[in-house]
């Protein structure tokens, strides 16, 4: 499948998708698992084959076009991506069968310098015990990928999202964005997963030692900036927002160093704050009608740019602020 192709295919979903309620599917999470159960029909999110120098022209295009119908649909996208790229790099032996599944993922915690969630190994499989906690698209996403340590080893595997013997889900918090991603806390007590359910094992610390400099965010973020861009009316300003957001876009992509794509993304967060909170002063009092994009937009914005902040990106943000 060629870019080209690719972008035919998005186009098609868009239209697909003009039925639905952006708005609403950020409230209710019956909604978005009606857009995203469509969207994976569509099969955009089938990237597992593309090469990997070729890889982020796709995701750029794919989270242009899932944000202008919902930043929780882009989110939902980036768990199902992540989900999908950790079995394929790992040659999970149940992956066909996994992937025709729609998979969440939770397993950011094995980035704690401390070990969250733990298994005892017996026979045939582990027992996991501990708390998974921010797994959104509950009541979405059919299987969840999740992590936990055990003898020293730091593991990943697959589990059903749904409530089971030793899986216990608690209830949404309530949010003022992406409420309709469904977002839980997952109890693990004596959680039995089978051994033909690991997806992979190595020392503890490997996901934080081997996670590459990703651009998911900045994409996010830039779609939600190039969206904003179509409810602009003063010419002077569109013209020299967009600007500003292609030079930073050009920039971010074809960087590879963690470093400079951290401070690209503060300045890109900054500059994208600007535009939308800009545009919306521009068209008035009608900007803070729940029925308005804007409005949704700055939300989302905060949503991805909260996603994945580690201590060294808090204090970059901090330091940015104090400077000026």
């Amino acid at each position: 499948m060629n870019i080209d192709i690719y972008k035919e295919k998005l186009e098609e979903l868009a239209f697909d998708l003009k039925q639905f309620d952006s708005n609403k599917a950020d409230k209710d999470y019956k909604i978005l698992k009606q857009i995203f159960d469509v969207t994976y029909q569509s099969g955009v999110f089938d990237l597992t084959k593309i090469d990997k120098e070729e890889l982020d022209t796709y995701k750029l295009e794919l989270f242009k076009a899932l944000t202008k119908v919902s930043g929780s649909l882009a989110f939902m996208a980036i768990q199902i991506l992540a989900a999908n790229a950790i079995m394929t790099k790992n040659a999970y032996s149940k992956k066909e069968y996994y992937i025709a599944k729609k998979c969440g993922i939770a397993i950011n915690h094995l980035r704690a310098p401390l070990t969250i969630v733990s298994a005892d190994k017996v026979d045939g499989g582990y027992n996991i015990t501990g708390i998974l906690t921010w797994a959104s698209g509950y009541k979405i996403f059919d299987t969840l990928l999740i992590g936990f340590h055990s003898d020293g080893l730091e593991y990943e595997a697959m589990a059903s999202f749904e409530v089971q013997d030793g899986f216990s889900i608690g209830n949404a918090d309530e949010t003022f964005v992406g409420y309709g991603l469904n977002t839980v806390d997952i109890e693990l007590k004596s959680f039995f997963v089978k051994d033909e359910d690991i997806v992979s094992s190595n020392p503890i610390g490997n996901y934080t030692k081997v996670k590459s400099a990703s651009k998911t965010v900045h994409f996010c973020i830039y779609a939600l900036g190039n969206y904003a861009l179509e409810y602009i009316k003063d010419e002077e300003f569109k013209d020299i927002a967009q600007s500003r957001l292609e030079d930073l876009q050009e920039k971010f992509f074809h960087s590879f160093d963690t470093e400079e794509l951290d401070s690209l993304r503060i300045e890109l967060f900054n500059l994208v704050l600007h535009i939308i909170s800009t545009a919306m002063i521009l068209n008035g009092g009608k900007s803070i009608l729940a029925n308005t994009n804007l409005q949704r937009l700055y939300k989302e914005m905060i949503m991805f740019n909260s996603n994945g902040l580690n201590d060294t990106l808090k204090q970059l943000f901090k330091s940015e602020f104090i400077r000026k």
